[in-house]
């Protein structure tokens, strides 16, 4: 005889507890926040949509922007108020530490020296590299290749891209990207744009992350100095093309992009960015 009024009661319970979280629920919905990302195509294109949509499903807090235009301009959209968030994919500059800014190192990225999958050539030292990428060598016969011209390219180097910069800094030991070239290479406009340049030109040689290229069976990364790009010798250091992936905020962090920060540094965000890249931890 006590069991119908024990339902009713539960039931009742039940139903004003799913009310009330509907309430809460709706609450944190309401004042969502309306966040924004611009910066690294590294970044921005691989792992960020994934960690905001995850993010967003957990707290209603959404990236309603998520732009790519480098990491250069991503900084100056930050300290322009354009955005709350910006991406970076190599090291901090001077005027940038100067300027109060924020840094959270997520993860690290290889840049990978890419060619044709039927190209022969295994493996380059850093100085046939950078002789490649100058122009003074022109000819995979020079480097153990057969007798063919080499196509250099890069992306556009007066948009001084995050990954250009890199190379240029770590191959060549200088910040300066034009001049610096082969005067034949071929510029296109994004790190894909290089991917599919290769995959349809079998002399043809790029740098790219390691992102943009690895599952493409149509291309491969070659060793340097001996040393493969893969997880283990980026994360100890030992493949000598690497760079941090860093996400970059103003002094006062908002509440929303905090809980966002957080996330980040999450096992299961870190879980997510080691699919892609080495984590941070």
């Amino acid at each position: 005889l006590i069991y119908p009024r024990i339902i009713k009661v539960t039931f009742q319970k039940e139903f004003k507890m799913r009310i009330l979280l509907t309430w809460m629920l709706s609450l944190v919905f309401i004042y969502a926040a309306d966040l924004s990302y611009a910066g690294s195509s590294t970044i921005g294109k691989t792992v960020f949509p994934v960690l905001a949509k995850e993010f967003s499903q957990k707290t209603g807090h959404t990236f309603s922007r998520i732009e790519n235009p480098g990491s250069g301009q991503g900084v100056e959209a930050l300290l322009k108020d354009k955005v709350d968030l910006a991406g970076i994919s190599r090291g901090i500059e001077d005027k940038e530490r100067a300027q109060n800014l924020r840094f959270f190192i997520i993860g690290y990225d290889a840049i990978g020296v890419v060619v044709h999958k039927d190209n022969p050539v295994k493996n380059l030292s850093m100085e046939q590299v950078r002789a490649i990428f100058s122009g003074k060598i022109t000819n995979w016969s020079e480097v153990g290749g057969k007798d063919a011209p080499i196509e250099v390219v890069v992306e556009i180097l007066g948009a001084k891209r995050a990954t250009q910069i890199v190379f240029t800094e770590i191959v060549f030991d200088t910040k300066t990207l034009i001049g610096t070239y082969s005067k034949d290479a071929i510029e296109v406009d994004a790190p894909l744009d290089e991917v599919a340049y290769v995959k349809n030109h079998p002399n043809a040689i790029t740098a790219v992350s390691m992102v943009f290229s690895k599952t493409n069976p149509d291309v491969k990364s070659l060793a340097i100095n001996g040393v493969e790009a893969v997880e283990k010798n980026i994360a100890d250091g030992s493949y000598p093309i690497s760079r941090p992936l860093i996400l970059v905020t103003k002094e006062n962090i908002s509440a929303p992009l905090l809980q966002f920060l957080e996330y980040v540094y999450s096992k299961e965000a870190q879980a997510i960015i080691n699919k892609t890249f080495v984590s941070a931890r």
